[in-house]
């Protein structure tokens, strides 16, 4: 099997080659003014993926899905208050609250944009267990 190695997807000729537009990488560019540990959190948890999907012999097909829906899970916290990203310290609850809509709000971006409908579970579902269940209350 071909090694994906690590995927850049700030990269004109991977962002191509997966099919994202000039539109989506300006969004993902605002999300590093805002908060650079999401973007630099974001590109880890696409790259693990992607490691993730080679090591378990995945088909490439699959392995860009998923490593695509791992970079873009928190895209929604480009329209969260960057007081409530870069809080150290625990959120109140009224900031839990705020916080917890990056999903939705990310799930929304996908689906405005046909060629990132086919990813938006990846914002939608990532803080979720397979039941349905908020895996855990601390976002």
């Amino acid at each position: 099997m071909k090694e994906y190695g690590e995927v850049d997807f700030y990269r004109n000729d991977i962002v191509k080659y997966y099919d994202l537009d000039k539109i989506f990488r300006e969004q993902l560019n605002s999300l590093d003014t805002l908060d650079p540990f999401t973007r630099k959190h974001s590109e880890n948890v696409g790259n693990l993926t992607c490691r993730l999907c080679e090591k378990l012999k995945l088909e490439k097909g699959f392995t860009i899905y998923t490593s695509i829906c791992g970079f873009i899970h928190d895209i929604g916290k480009m329209f969260i208050d960057p007081k409530i990203l870069q809080k150290e310290g625990k959120l109140t609850d009224e900031e839990f609250e705020i916080m917890k809509t990056h999903t939705t709000i990310g799930y929304n971006m996908c689906m405005k944009e046909p060629k990132l409908r086919p990813y938006s579970a990846g914002p939608l579902y990532h803080h979720e267990a397979l039941d349905g269940t908020r895996i855990s209350k601390s976002v």
